[in-house]
């Protein structure tokens, strides 16, 4: 039997915890709550799970595929404010830490919010 290679997943954490899991051309945002933020107020919205356009995943893979070859835009750990890329493929994980003032970091976060809000 052999069995599909499975695609790639993308998980990315935004500055403030939110998480984005984008795969199979669903995007799903898992926002940040009160109780877990580092400040104990700060709420990241509402759950959203739904489809994606083709158009949206390519501009999104993209631009996550960009910030991960980009390496001077990398640091080691994650910090207050930096954004992480995680990608799975063939149940592996490698992850991508984003410096704050990274522009990558911010075109990824402001092509996020508009998908999850439109």
């Amino acid at each position: 039997m052999v069995l599909s290679s499975s695609p790639k997943i993308y998980n990315y954490l935004d500055g403030n915890g939110n998480q984005y899991i984008i795969r199979d051309r669903f995007i799903e945002f898992i926002p940040v709550k009160p109780l877990f933020s580092s400040s104990g107020v700060y709420n990241g919205g509402n759950y959203t799970k739904k489809e994606i356009s083709e158009k949206q995943y390519n501009q999104l893979t993209s631009i996550l595929n960009v910030a991960i070859k980009d390496k001077k835009n990398h640091i080691k750990n994650r910090i207050k404010s930096s954004g992480m890329i995680v990608v799975e493929e063939k149940n592996k994980e490698k992850a991508y830490i984003l410096r704050p003032d990274s522009l990558e970091k911010s075109k990824i976060e402001n092509l996020l919010q508009n998908i999850v809000s439109n």
